[in-house]
């Protein structure tokens, strides 16, 4: 607002007269020509008001300022330009105008006039700044003394600018509704006025020009902190990697670069690892960015507000519902929200749907949410954002109930995750994954002690089902401890839990941990679940799995037959676990060379889970590799080589391409043909085999290194003898 200039006196102006005019930006009738009658004509310099100073600092925008300058200052000419610069608090959008009023302040020769919205009277600030800055006496009545009302007062304002030529910036700066200013705007046929709007919410008129505004790059993030610090402060080279680390926790707002900058100028000691080590415990209540309003009008920063109370101003304006919304929004992992799941935990809540959906519009139109660009309608929230809702949810009462709801649809979802995953499973469920996590990670305590493990189970057999055993392996340890501290060393779960990582640590090819945990699991069945149990039959068979992976078959063998035998009189002949059962034993007399006795067995086998699991489930791929090995051992390779083709397409369809298991068929397809003699068709296989196991396995894990040798040795060999 304008200094008030004693000269002009009191102003008289009835902000409470008449009725508001929905043809304000029509000619008035003749009844009222006071309103198009000019003041007296003289010379007059152009009022060029920009309240605010800008940042000296300001990085990033140079694209927004000259889409801005397009759009107002470029525009088409038969209507009054206006632009809308939106975004969440604190992303700049007060910044920008500031900065393009300053940059562009010749252009418009009209003069330059900057209105606050939030908070004020739009209505008064027009009339005082035509009376106090411009000097002329605003109208309160007509020429037959009928009171103007408030909107005639401000179109009078407008159709007597001075000076009475030249284009004018009017800018509005955080404007909340545009049905609250709407009608005190310039009638649309005049050309000179370029309006640019400042606000919080998305699409404030289809008729207006939208820019939204984004955060800031991680590189504008940091050269943004090294101009507030200035030339001599290395700070933020010194410690690069934690500098990106803090702009990644302040989620590269603007605001909150600017006032953690500023703190750390008021503090040469203070490294940016404290600072962020200080915003890791105290989050948003952390003084750098939750500072006092009086401190911050002592600086010449653009912002007055901390990042809390920025954010409080957004949310005051939404209603219960919106804001019971958001507080359960702020339990979801914030990247990745597919809204089917927060639909689907409302309905839970007993919230109607309706209500939902209207709340979800709201946190969208006002930057709370973030639409992503996919398919599923999916949203992410800003980290600051998401720490400004926890605390709305902290102090809710109903933050148990919405827990409680939370975890249970996700752990509802870790329950059907089967240890035999495919690719389409893996995409329907992967973006619950995040939020199973958080469930894991921070709301155990949410989670009834029968349904603890699927969090952990469901996590581990994701990452597990698609050979990525670095990501599912402290999964499976935590599910150990947690399992060991709900219910101790004597419960059936301990005992499936440690089976469960020696199956991971067998899959690694750690031989040592897999086989101890292995054994502790075996007998820990026997005594809590006896040895006629289908617990009891896995101990046995996975043990005897072991033994075979590191070729001590004498020792497998016993183990395999008991654990068939076991199977076959408690699960019965039509169970993928006999089935299982018997592709082991299979497996184990192939090694042997007892091709006669292992050729029934995977035969049996193959069709036992042809029926019971189907042609599209990986143990029926699985068991067609295995029958094609048998006979490629036998140097059957014609009846092997549809088999390992059959396996590896199955394999590509149901698991992907970048799965260790396609990249042993691609492994085994290419020894078949490296012993057929067909060179040319192996090689490619081969190589195509180890970089999938160097992606997905890793360089060093031993499978990756068994493929790397035979793919070396080959390439070796087929030059050397030129074949």
């Amino acid at each position: 607002m304008m200094n008030n200039n004693d000269g002009n006196g009191d102003l008289d102006i009835d902000l409470n007269s008449g009725n508001y005019n929905e043809n304000i930006g029509r000619d008035y009738n003749d009844n009222r020509k006071i309103i198009n009658n000019p003041p007296p004509e003289k010379p007059f310099k152009p009022i060029k008001y920009i309240p605010k100073f800008g940042s000296k600092n300001f990085v990033g925008r140079q694209d927004d300022l000259i889409t801005v300058h397009q759009e107002l200052y470029e525009g088409q000419n038969n209507r009054v330009a206006i632009s809308a610069v939106s975004g969440m608090g604190g992303v700049g959008k007060t910044e920008l105008a500031i900065q393009y009023a300053n940059k562009h302040n010749d252009d418009y020769s009209g003069g330059i006039c900057w209105l606050n919205v939030r908070g004020g009277n739009l209505a008064t600030e027009i009339i005082q700044f035509i009376q106090l800055e411009m000097g002329l006496e605003v109208p309160q009545k007509d020429l037959q003394e009928n009171a103007l009302t408030v909107e005639e007062q401000v179109a009078w304002c407008w159709q007597n600018w001075r000076p009475p030529e030249g284009l004018v910036l009017v800018i509005l700066d955080d404007v909340t509704e545009y049905r609250d200013i709407k009608k005190l705007l310039p009638r649309t046929n005049n050309q000179r006025f370029k309006l640019l709007i400042t606000t919080r919410q998305r699409r404030l008129d289809s008729n207006f020009v939208d820019l939204p505004l984004d955060v800031l790059s991680e590189d504008e993030s940091l050269s943004l902190l090294r101009g507030i610090l200035g030339e001599e402060d290395g700070r933020i080279d010194r410690e690069l990697q934690i500098a990106k680390d803090l702009c990644q926790w302040l989620g590269y707002l603007p605001l909150g670069l600017e006032l953690v900058g500023r703190y750390l100028l008021e503090d040469p000691d203070l490294s940016v690892a404290e600072i962020l080590e200080e915003l890791n415990e105290e989050r948003l209540d952390q003084e750098a960015i939750n500072p006092e309003s009086e401190d911050l009008e002592a600086t010449e920063m653009t912002a007055k507000l901390g990042v809390q109370a920025a954010f409080n101003l957004t949310w005051k304006r939404l209603d219960l519902k919106t804001k019971e919304v958001g507080e359960l929004l702020s339990l979801f992992e914030p990247t990745v929200i597919a809204w089917k799941y927060v639909d689907s935990v409302s309905e839970s809540l007993n919230w109607i749907k309706k209500d939902v959906k209207n709340a979800k519009k709201q946190l969208y139109k006002r930057h709370l949410i973030e639409r992503l660009g996919e398919e599923e309608a999916s949203y992410k929230i800003h980290p600051l954002i998401r720490e400004f809702l926890q605390t709305k949810i902290n102090d809710s009462e109903h933050k148990r109930d919405y827990t409680q709801s939370f975890c249970a649809k996700f752990i509802e979802i870790g329950r059907t995750i089967p240890e035999a995953t495919t690719l389409e499973f893996i995409n329907s469920v992967k973006n619950a994954i995040p939020h199973l996590t958080e469930v894991a990670e921070n709301h155990l305590d949410a989670v009834s002690d029968e349904n603890l493990i699927w969090a952990f189970i469901g996590l581990a057999r994701f990452y597990n089902g698609q050979g990525l055993y670095t990501l599912a392996e402290p999964w499976f340890q935590q599910y150990v401890e947690v399992v060991k501290s709900h219910f101790g060393e004597n419960h059936r779960n301990y005992a499936e839990s440690l089976n469960n990582l020696a199956l991971l640590y067998k899959s690694q090819e750690k031989y040592e941990e897999a086989e101890l945990l292995y054994t502790q699991a075996k007998e820990l069945c026997k005594r809590i679940l006896g040895e006629n149990h289908p617990h009891t039959a896995t101990s046995l068979n996975n043990l005897a799995g072991l033994y075979y992976s590191q070729g001590k078959y004498e020792e497998a063998e016993p183990l395999l037959i008991q654990a068939l035998e076991l199977r076959k009189r408690i699960l019965g002949e039509d169970h993928p676990d006999y089935a299982q059962s018997l592709n082991n034993l299979a497996l184990l007399y192939n090694a042997q060379g007892k091709y006669e006795e292992a050729e029934p067995l995977l035969i049996q086998a193959l069709e036992l889970i042809k029926c019971i699991l189907g042609e599209d489930h990986p143990h029926y791929a699985t068991s067609l590799n295995n029958l094609a090995l048998l006979y490629s051992n036998q140097g059957k390779y014609e009846k092997a080589k549809p088999l390992y083709i059959q396996a590896l397409e199955l394999t590509k369809r149901i698991l992907g391409e970048d799965h260790p298991d396609y990249a042993r068929s691609l492994h085994n397809l290419a020894s078949l043909y490296s012993n057929q003699g067909r060179y040319d068709q192996a090689e490619p296989l081969f190589i195509q085999a180890l970089e999938i196991a160097e992606q997905v396995l890793g360089s060093d894990h031993p499978k990756t290194e068994m493929i790397r040798l035979i793919t070396e040795n080959f390439i070796l060999l087929r030059k050397s003898n030129n074949y």
